[in-house]
């Protein structure tokens, strides 16, 4: 995990879905190899996200996604993140084009900005631009 040298990673959690950085304006998730995401399987992110962000600090959500998995769309209706008015956004990380077109499909779900990028450098200052807005 590479990042700018001011960002300071605050913690690391391995959990079943994957390996979330908790960053003190965004949190980057790298999901399991073959995982499909469902927001029963985001159960033991949710506490992570209300400790570290439930204090109103703004934050988006990048997907980093390294390995191959998959979402059920329609899910990004129901995201408890959109509950929290500090979600600013999401922003995905693909590093091919079928998890790219892939994407094109969950932003028309996504209630919030929703943006892809092909390399966690631009997606982390989108992040920060996303909380000065």
């Amino acid at each position: 995990m590479t990042t700018n040298t001011q960002d300071t990673l605050i913690r690391q959690y391995d959990l079943n879905l994957g390996t979330y950085y908790i960053y003190n304006k965004y949190i980057i998730a790298e999901i399991k190899e073959g995982v499909t995401i469902t927001l029963g399987k985001l159960q033991d992110l949710i506490p992570i996200v209300q400790k570290h962000f439930g204090n109103g600090q703004p934050f988006t959500y990048l997907s980093n996604r390294i390995n191959s998995h998959s979402i059920i769309p329609t899910d990004y209706l129901d995201c408890p993140f959109l509950n929290m008015e500090n979600f600013k956004g999401y922003g995905v990380i693909t590093y091919n084009l079928l998890t790219e077109k892939s994407t094109e499909i969950e932003k028309h779900f996504a209630q919030k900005p929703f943006y892809n990028f092909t390399n966690l450098q631009d997606a982390i200052e989108w992040s920060k631009e996303q909380i000065s807005i």
